[in-house]
Parts: C-alpha cells; sequence; structure tokens
C-alpha cells in the first residue's frame, strides 16, 4: 500500500527537540541571514542610483522605504533574495536535522511528478490570463499601460528565475514541513488545514494590500492556505500547490498596484485595486473549478 503525504514524515528523527531547533534555525536564515543580504543589496543599489554614488546615512531609512516601494527589476530582486536563505534552512533542517530526503516535502516517495506541477500551473494561469483580459476589456480606464521593453524583458528572465524559489519554498515550508510536521501529532485533516490556513495568513498581515480590506484579505490568505493544503493531501503531493501559488505570483508579470508586495515593471499599472470582497469570491470560484478539473475524478494513487 502506498505511503501517505502525512506519514511520510515518520522517516528520519522526529524527536520534539529536533522541531524546536529546525523553527528556529529555519527562521534564523529567513529572517536574520536572508535579511542581512537584502540589507547589503538595498543600499548597494541605492548608492549606485544615488548622485555621485554618494549615500548619506541619515537619509537611507526613507530612501529604503521608497525603492521597495518604487516599481523596479533591482526592488524585485532584493525582496525575493530572502527566499533562497529559506530555501537553504528548510533543506539544512530535512536533510541533516530530520535525517531524511528532502524530495519527500514533495511526495512520498521523493519521487516530482511533473505533469501534475504544469497541470496546476497551467489551469491557474490560464484562470489568470483570463480574468486579466477580462478586465482590460471591461475597465480600461483603470489601466495605464506601462510596458518598458528593457525593463520588462530583465523583469521575465528575474520572475521566472526567482519567483518560482519565492513560490516553492513557501510551499515546502508551510504545505510540506510544517504540514507534515503537525500530522505526527494531530490526526483530524480538518484541524490540519485550519491550522495551516492560520499560519500562511498570520505571515501575510504585514503586506501592503492588506491596507485594501484587512478583514477580506486575511480571508484570502486563509482560504488560500487553507486550499493548497487540502489539494496537498487529496493528491498525495505538492506538485500541484507548487503549481498553483507559482502561476499565481507569476501575475506579477502583468498587472501591478500602487500597494504591491512585491513591486515590478509590470506591462499594467492598476489605478484602483476595487473592493477586496470581490477578490475572494473571484477567488473562491477558481479554486472550485481546479479542484473539479484537477481533482474532481478519481485517478491512481502514487
Amino acid at each position: 500500500m502506498s505511503q501517505s503525504y502525512l506519514e511520510v514524515a515518520r522517516q528520519g528523527k522526529n524527536s520534539w527537540w529536533r522541531y524546536l531547533l529546525a523553527i528556529l534555525l529555519i527562521f534564523f536564515f529567513w529572517f536574520i541571514v536572508g535579511n542581512i543580504i537584502t540589507l547589503i543589496l538595498l543600499i548597494a543599489f541605492i548608492g549606485i542610483s544615488s548622485p555621485n554614488n554618494v549615500l548619506d546615512s541619515s537619509e537611507l531609512p526613507l530612501k529604503i522605504t521608497e525603492f521597495i516601494k518604487t516599481p523596479s527589476v533591482a526592488a524585485f530582486v532584493t525582496i525575493n533574495i530572502s527566499f533562497i536563505f529559506l530555501g537553504l534552512g528548510l533543506f539544512i533542517v530535512v536533510k541533516w536535522l530530520h535525517q531524511r530526503k528532502f524530495r519527500t516535502l514533495i511526495s512520498p516517495n521523493g519521487s516530482v511528478n511533473f505533469k501534475r506541477l504544469l497541470s496546476g500551473f497551467g489551469v491557474w494561469f490560464m484562470f489568470q490570463a483570463i480574468l486579466i483580459g477580462l478586465e482590460l476589456i471591461l475597465n480600461p480606464g483603470n489601466y495605464e499601460f506601462a510596458f518598458n521593453p528593457a525593463q520588462w524583458f530583465l523583469l521575465l528572465f528575474c520572475a521566472l528565475l526567482l519567483t518560482p524559489i519565492q513560490t516553492s519554498t513557501e510551499e515546502f515550508l508551510f504545505r510540506g514541513y510544517f504540514l507534515q510536521g503537525l500530522g505526527l501529532v494531530l490526526k483530524q485533516p480538518l484541524v490540519l488545514l485550519i491550522i495551516n490556513g492560520v499560519v500562511f495568513m498570520s505571515l501575510h498581515l504585514l503586506n501592503p494590500e492588506m491596507s485594501r480590506g484587512p478583514i477580506w484579505l486575511a480571508f484570502y490568505y486563509f482560504a488560500f492556505g487553507v486550499f493548497a493544503a487540502m489539494i496537498t493531501l487529496k493528491d498525495n503531493g505538492l506538485e500541484l500547490a507548487l503549481g498553483l501559488h507559482a502561476a499565481n505570483n507569476l501575475s506579477l508579470l502583468f498587472i501591478s498596484t500602487k500597494d504591491s508586495a512585491i513591486p515590478s515593471p509590470a506591462i499594467w499599472f492598476a489605478k484602483e485595486t476595487g473592493d477586496p470582497m470581490w477578490t475572494v469570491v473571484i477567488f473562491l470560484v477558481k479554486i472550485a473549478i481546479f479542484y473539479y478539473l484537477l481533482l474532481g475524478r478519481k485517478r491512481k494513487v502514487r
């Protein structure tokens, strides 16, 4: 009988102190090492853009704030760098602290079903493309054409490299490591899904777009976390969630807003972001269709 996605966590070493140390290590690499490197890059980019490369330290905090809020490839790269260190921390924790294969965060047997990954990506990307197209047709006055070929093609290269790293490391952490770890002590799937949604939501509450409507946007992130965890358990693997998350975040190539969490020189700039309630409603419709298309029929277990 095939092993389940949660049972695979029983491989390796799972003492409570290992999980405590693991969490400390993961957040050390992500928030300490990652943010130090981010700060170094910020100072370097700001220094390069300053007149005569002279940087006034008293103005540095303001310049950093302005830099990360201004759509540019440099800002995009800088904000994404810390996720490389999150991935490094996760790899060290799983490989050496728990002493099991890192790819067991993806599937019980350590394989990667690229067909499922690409299916998840393709279906969600299609949803995003249709919605963006409809928005541009139905509400053209809200979108400013901001296409800069030199900036955009550089962004395309960086986004195809860094966005999958950002989304994959988040999936490895939330739907992989955390979900499997909690599955060792909690046997109720519904409780696991709710906790996963709450944790995922909590780490996004400081995103700038929360100002559109904190309750609705908090629910959006909660629902995203719950759904990604649900399809991971249902599919007995992480591939669908990996594809969905990457496709969702790559929409930054096409639309940018004044409160984007990761500003980018996209093709269009949205002047207004709209009612966050509709963001949630449309998301719920998308996940229902996604589930029906990719998990609505019984499929062979790995």
